[in-house]
C-alpha cells in the first residue's frame, strides 16, 4: 500500500519526500529513551527558517536539525505495525496501532505484550514544510518533551481519564539513498476502546446523553487542572468516547499542553496565586464568558450557563473570592447572549 505525499516536493526539488514507512507489516527496533525537560520558546517559523525552507529538501532539512538529545537507555523492543490510526503526509505525528514482537530482557515487564498498543511517532519529515507557519523541529521537540512529561505527571490518572502510558522511545530509520539515518522520538500509549468525539453525529445521541458526555469532559479537563496540567487544546479530536458508565471519556494529545497553571518563567508569587494543586470549580474555569465550550457547540442545544450553574452548584461553597479574581473575567463579556429555548432544560440526575 502506498500513500501520497505532497507533490510539491516534486515541482520545487525534482525529488519526492521518501516513502512514508508507518505502514501495515512495517517492523522497527525501538529503544528506551530519556526525553529532555520540556521545551519552551517561539515554534514560528523565522524570516531565516522561511529562507532555509525555501531553499533546502525537507530531508536534508532533518539532517540539519536532529531531535533534541535526551538520554538513550538500554535494551530493545521490536514493534510491528497492525494499522493505521492517523497517518499521512502533513501530519504533526503519525499515529499507528502497533503490538510487540520480541523484546530484549533489560525493558519492562509492564509493557505488554498481548494487547495492541498505540504508538505515536515524532516525525519532523512528515510535518506541512509547505503551507504551515510552524518549524517543524521546534515543534516536534516541543510535543514530544511536553507530551512525556505530562503523562508522568498524570501517572494517578492513567487508565481512567487518559490513556495508560508505556514510556518513550528513539528508533533510528535509515534514510534511501543516503549513508546516514534519522532519529525519531515515539511513545507507546494504551489502545483505548473508544471513537474519536470528531467522527461522532451528535443527532444521533439524545440531549441527555450529549449533556453526559459534556460534562464528563469538564469533570475531565478540571481533573487535569488539578494536578496542575492544562490541556491548550479541546476539542473533540482530542476526546475519545466511550461505551462504559465507568470510562465515559478519555482525553489525548498533550503536546502543546501546559505544565504547571502559569508559564514555566513565572515569578514563585505568580505561580502561588494560581494555587497549584488546588481543585478550582468548573463554575469559574468553564463559565459562558470563557467560550471554553464553543469546540463543542454543535453537541450543545441549551443554555450553557443554566446548565453549567446546576450541575456544579455544589462546588459553590469551595469559592473563594482569591479564586473569582484570578479565574473570571474582570470585564463583562462581550460574546452575544445565549439562543433563548424554546423548552426548558433537563437536567441529568447526576
Amino acid at each position: 500500500m502506498t500513500y501520497q505525499l505532497s507533490a510539491s516536493y516534486c515541482a520545487r526539488y525534482n525529488e519526492s519526500k521518501p516513502p512514508l514507512p508507518y505502514f501495515p507489516g512495517q517492523e522497527f527496533c525501538i529503544h528506551p529513551h530519556t526525553p529532555p525537560a520540556p521545551t519552551t520558546g517561539e515554534v514560528m517559523l523565522s524570516y531565516e527558517d522561511h529562507r532555509e525552507r525555501e531553499s533546502m529538501h525537507p530531508v536534508d532539512r532533518c539532517i540539519l536539525h536532529p531531535p533534541l538529545p535526551g538520554l538513550t537507555g538500554k535494551g530493545t523492543i521490536r514493534l510491528k505495525i497492525v494499522e493505521p490510526v492517523r497517518i499521512g503526509d502533513q501530519q504533526s505525528a503519525q499515529l499507528v496501532t502497533v503490538h510487540m514482537v520480541d523484546k530484549t530482557p533489560d525493558i519492562s515487564d509492564l509493557i505488554p505484550t498481548d494487547k495492541h498498543l498505540v504508538a505515536k511517532f515524532y516525525d519532523p519529515l512528515y510535518f506541512d514544510h509547505e503551507q504551515d507557519d510552524a518549524d517543524p523541529f521546534r515543534y516536534t521537540d516541543l510535543a514530544y518533551s511536553h507530551e512525556t512529561t505530562a503523562y508522568q505527571l498524570l501517572y494517578p490518572l492513567q487508565g481512567t481519564i487518559i490513556p495508560r502510558y508505556y514510556g518513550s522511545f528513539t528508533l533510528e530509520l535509515p534514510i534511501p539513498n543516503k549513508s546516514c539515518s534519522r532519529s525519531i522520538r515515539l511513545i507507546l500509549i494504551e489502545k483505548v476502546p473508544g471513537i474519536s468525539m470528531q467522527c461522532l453525529n451528535p443527532t444521533n445521541y439524545p440531549q441527555s446523553e450529549r449533556q453526559n458526555i459534556l460534562k464528563a469532559i469538564i469533570d475531565a479537563e478540571s481533573l487535569l487542572y488539578t494536578h496542575d496540567i492544562l490541556h491548550k487544546d479541546m476539542h473533540p479530536r482530542n476526546v475519545l468516547v466511550l461505551d462504559s458508565a465507568d470510562r465515559r471519556v478519555v482525553l489525548i494529545d498533550f503536546g502543546y499542553c501546559g505544565i504547571g497553571r502559569t508559564p514555566s518563567n513565572s515569578s514563585p508569587e505568580w505561580k502561588a496565586k494560581h494555587l497549584p494543586g488546588v481543585p478550582i470549580s468548573p463554575l469559574l474555569r468553564w463559565a459562558q464568558v470563557w467560550d471554553r465550550h464553543a469546540n463543542f457547540h454543535e453537541w450543545i442545544d441549551w443554555d450553557w450557563q443554566t446548565w453549567l450553574e446546576h450541575c456544579y452548584e455544589f462546588t459553590k461553597a469551595s469559592i473563594t473570592e482569591h479564586m473569582r479574581s484570578v479565574w473570571l473575567p474582570k470585564t463583562p463579556s462581550t460574546l452575544p447572549p445565549p439562543r433563548p429555548l424554546a423548552y426548558p432544560i433537563p437536567f441529568p440526575s447526576s
